[in-house]
């Protein structure tokens, strides 16, 4: 095959291939518009679905459209009957023509919304697929074959709906032996059978209490109730609460460190936002990102606010001025302090008393700061 202008002058031959590239750039719009155009076509042709949304996006029913027009109304003989009070007989009609979906709104006193704009009676306009459209209080949402789909979204990384009954179980049975036991160690043992129904039947009640009201909020946003998973979340919460309750102070007694139990509540609050964290992770499961965040800021907020409140009471950020608890011997393990070295180490209090006492109390709690260590 020869070259295009072939046998012809150079200059001839030239001014022929100019002449077809400038043909070709002038028609390639054209070109681009027809494929386009059999392209909407093609999908006008395939089957489509018309779904009606609810409040948050989810599809409540769908009707699938295999032929134009397409009638949605009240009136049976629609394509799509709608139960809505506020929608007309014979609402709107949506048609495919070549440069894409056609809405005609019929006789409705309420017209249509599509997007900000409201289409009045007898108006129309062109949709865009996929088109969202209200008419009366419904939603609905026109989708074409051929259309990008979102990504699909990834499940929440903890199975919400796996039954863990026989752990739940002994989890809880551990947690009201806790609550048994706290209560007959601060109990006299005339008054202990009556503390501790008392303490059980609040425990219990402030489970169902706490438990149920997020499985509402789950029911609301997600439509199932979770309930088992909010129990989980409580109920182990509670035991590393009956734990920050007492291996702070013991830990303080055993090895001599005092600023463990003075800032118990730190640990109090992380657990707190971990229990909040798996509380809302059943209620929003797509957005664990933006619930971390909600969860460190209160932790956050309530460590700051505590300190600020430390200060503001004792002129000390933590909520001890002295270790007040003591435990057997047997549980110390922290080197014995010779006498002389505590009586030598008392005598740096009495210029720090004089000077309490004559500024009123503003420096006790720098100075029992200073001789817990």
């Amino acid at each position: 095959m020869e070259p295009l202008g072939a046998g012809l002058p150079a200059g001839a031959a030239a001014a022929t291939r100019s002449t077809l590239g400038q043909r070709a750039t002038l028609e390639q719009p054209a070109v681009l518009e027809a494929a386009a155009a059999l392209e909407r076509s093609a999908a006008l042709e395939a089957p489509a679905l018309l779904e009606e949304l609810d409040r948050d996006g989810q599809v409540r029913q769908a009707w699938r459209v295999e032929r134009w027009p397409l009638s949605v109304g009240r009136a049976l003989d629609n394509d799509a009957v709608l139960a809505d009070p506020h929608v007309a007989a014979h609402h709107l009609q949506i048609n495919a023509t070549p440069q894409g979906l056609q809405l005609q709104v019929g006789p409705t006193r309420n017209g249509v919304s599509v997007g900000t704009r409201r289409i009045a009676e007898g108006d129309r306009c062109t949709l865009n697929a996929p088109a969202e459209f209200s008419l009366g209080r419904t939603r609905l949402r026109l989708r074409l074959a051929g259309e990008t789909l979102a990504p699909e979204v990834a499940l929440a990384d903890v199975d919400l709906h796996r039954p863990r009954i026989v752990p739940t179980l002994l989890a809880a049975v551990l947690l009201l032996a806790g609550i048994v036991f706290d209560t007959w160690l601060a109990t006299d043992p005339d008054r202990l059978p009556r503390a501790v129904g008392s303490t059980l039947l609040t425990a219990l009640t402030v489970a169902a209490l706490w438990c149920g009201a997020w499985a509402l909020l789950s029911k609301t946003f997600t439509r199932q109730a979770n309930f088992g998973w909010h129990l989980r979340v409580f109920v182990l919460a509670g035991l590393a609460l009956l734990a920050m309750a007492a291996l702070p102070d013991l830990l303080a007694y055993s090895f001599s460190w005092p600023w463990i139990s003075d800032y118990a509540f730190v640990g109090s609050y992380l657990i707190g936002a971990a229990a909040l964290y798996g509380h809302m992770l059943a209620v929003e499961p797509s957005r664990t990102r933006v619930l971390r965040v909600v969860a460190a800021s209160g932790a956050a907020a309530g460590i700051a606010l505590t300190l600020w409140l430390n200060v503001q009471r004792s002129g000390h950020l933590g909520d001890e001025l002295y270790m007040s608890h003591l435990l057997p011997p047997a549980l110390r393990l922290a080197p014995t302090q010779p006498v002389d070295r505590f009586i030598s180490g008392m005598a740096g209090l009495q210029p720090k008393l004089d000077r309490q006492a004559r500024t009123g109390g503003d420096d006790v709690g720098e100075g029992a700061e200073d001789d817990e260590h």
